[in-house]
């Protein structure tokens, strides 16, 4: 019996393999939203700044992939800013809730991404399309409406989030080493867009305070299967004092 505490891999794990090829098309109900200009902006750690619109991004997706003989199922959520660096506008996610433990420090440790443990819910029965989000009890985001038009489906584009990867001091004050700006930059390819009447609900919950980004406009809701393929890069360090106040939000639990 080998050591199962030390894993030396010669090369990818097909579930790892089939990530890197890009993702194919996924179902995601999707809610793109404008919000007060001022909460917005005291969001955004540094070095991000505000963009031109207010614009806040809300999706549930259904992951459900099979490699080989493996099967990879998730739900993943997402709420995200529109924010600006060296002068791309691009995503940046205030929470990406998902219902795969497994997925969470790895994501969290290796990309800065902001994942916590959700319980979450995808469905379509015939046009009626529905999507929830619970955290502690609470359904802080749902989404519900009924498929109206099928929509043309727009060519692929490039589309860009920002990440922020550090690790909490050990003698519990902030950071040991810089924390880290990365650029994730993706290209979408829709396969089906159909807009959804519906409506946005959000609700209030200490450790996801979405509540706190107002709905004051509702820009757009959709129901589209769409495909991405990505890469992550390291913008460099961030001031660990400026960035430390948004630090605890991101991965408190």
């Amino acid at each position: 019996m080998g050591n199962r505490w030390v894993r030396i891999e010669e090369k990818k794990s097909e579930t790892e393999a089939g990530f890197a090829a890009g993702l194919p098309p996924l179902p995601s109900l999707e809610v793109v939203y404008r919000t007060d200009p001022a909460v917005l902006a005291s969001v955004l750690p540094p070095p991000l700044t505000p963009p031109a619109e207010p614009r806040v991004h809300v999706r549930v997706t259904d992951i459900d992939l099979t490699f080989g003989d493996f099967h990879y199922k998730e739900l993943v959520g997402y709420f995200a800013v529109d924010a600006v660096h060296d002068g791309v506008t691009g995503e940046y996610p205030l929470l990406i809730p998902i219902d795969l433990e497994s997925a969470i420090s790895i994501s969290r440790e290796k990309h800065g991404e902001p994942k916590k443990l959700a319980e979450i819910e995808l469905t379509r029965d015939g046009d009626h399309v529905e999507g929830r989000i619970s955290r502690n009890g609470v359904s802080f985001i749902e989404i519900v409406g009924d498929v109206t038009e099928i929509l043309d489906v727009p060519g692929p584009y490039p589309a860009t989030q920002w990440w922020y990867k550090f690790m909490p001091a050990v003698s519990g004050a902030g950071f040991d080493g810089d924390p880290l700006l990365v650029r994730y930059d993706q290209t979408r390819s829709p396969a089906t867009v159909e807009k959804v009447e519906g409506k946005l609900v959000l609700r209030d919950e200490p450790t996801a305070p979405v509540i706190d980004l107002p709905v004051l406009e509702t820009v757009s809701i959709t129901y589209t299967t769409r495909s991405s393929t990505g890469r992550a890069s390291v913008v460099g360090p961030v001031d660990p004092v400026a960035f430390e106040p948004f630090a605890y939000a991101r991965y408190d639990h």
